[in-house]
């Protein structure tokens, strides 16, 4: 991995609950989970709006999830 690359977990306002799915909160005014499952690595380039921050709390939790999913 190099500075113009990153890791990227998608998310989604679906309602279901499993184990790749951590619940991080409100984006955009709709519950949000990421989708562990899902983690890609893109080019930064790609990367047009930040849409927002994560506390410590859920990127640590999110950080433990993928770790136990490999």
């Amino acid at each position: 991995m190099s500075k113009d690359t990153c890791y990227v977990i998608p998310l989604t306002g679906s309602p279901q609950k499993n184990k790749n799915r951590i619940a991080i909160g409100l984006v955009d005014d709709v519950q949000a989970a990421a989708i562990i499952s899902q983690i890609r690595l893109i080019d930064t380039k790609r990367l047009v709006e930040k849409i927002g921050f994560l506390d410590k709390i859920k990127f640590d939790d999110i950080r433990k999830a993928v770790k136990d999913l490999f």
